[in-house]
């Protein structure tokens, strides 16, 4: 069987259509060789509509608060524009793409956060869904919206929901697309390689720092879970350079 990789798409990446369209085209090649599972967010399409709508969205530690209006704003962007986007792109790449988001047939189970409003914290994932998908060689695009026990929709941080993914996969790589080069040391130079057991020594002394501590710490929760390695490279460059850096354990 071909081994398994799953990959976040998100941030900055959406709002760069020539960086967008070369990493489906490189993913479509990798997908002929590996099974893949990609998951996205889409900050700023959420911002835009957002804004469209005049609905203000405020942030807690990094992540967003979200009501009822901005539930429905985030939910319209990552399930609609966002998902059909990047499918529509992957079909264009002759990959046989199919768009999803984490709430489709109970995939992934959230207990609500109720600190951040309806936002969620996945415990458990239903692999059904996505194994038959793999399994009759489909590329799952998975939108970060999922739901609780009783089907409430929730919105998830997508490098959280990636985490836990692959962990349920036991994928051998987790890729974190990201708008910088890695993880960097307080000289702005890339930290090639990261041991797990450094992590927490990194933010003590503040090298890891705001949005980049939420993702290394969804990065060692999957290798507490089997993953074998995480990456988070600069998407820009492209997933097949892989400029950034690897965690193991």
């Amino acid at each position: 069987m071909k081994s398994l990789i799953v990959v976040k798409f998100g941030g900055s990446l959406t709002k760069n259509p020539k960086a967008q369209k070369e990493f489906l085209k490189k993913l479509s090649k990798i997908s002929q060789k590996q099974r893949v599972i990609l998951v996205h967010g889409g900050g700023p399409e959420i911002n835009l509509l957002l804004e469209k709508f005049s609905i203000r969205s405020k942030f807690i530690n990094g992540l967003r608060f979200t009501d009822e209006k901005v539930l429905s704003i985030v939910e319209m962007a990552l399930s609609g524009k966002v998902n059909k986007s990047l499918v529509t792109g992957l079909l264009k790449n002759n990959v046989k793409a199919i768009g999803i988001s984490a709430k489709d047939a109970n995939s992934v189970i959230c207990k609500q956060v109720k600190s951040l409003g309806f936002v969620g914290e996945p415990v458990k994932v239903n692999k059904k869904l996505i194994e038959v998908l793999l399994k009759e060689n489909f590329l799952p695009v998975v939108a970060s919206i999922a739901c609780d026990s009783n089907a409430n929709s929730l919105n998830v941080n997508a490098d959280i929901l990636a985490s836990a993914i692959a962990s349920a996969f036991k994928a051998q790589k987790l890729i974190f697309l990201t708008d910088v080069c890695g993880i960097l040391n307080k000289d702005k130079k890339t930290i090639k390689e990261i041991r797990a057991k450094n992590i927490n020594f990194l933010i003590k002394d503040k090298t890891i720092i705001n949005g980049m501590i939420p993702k290394v710490q969804a990065c060692l929760n999957s290798l507490k879970k089997g993953v074998r390695e995480v990456w988070i490279v600069d998407g820009a460059k492209g997933i097949t350079a892989m400029q950034g850096t690897v965690i193991k354990k």
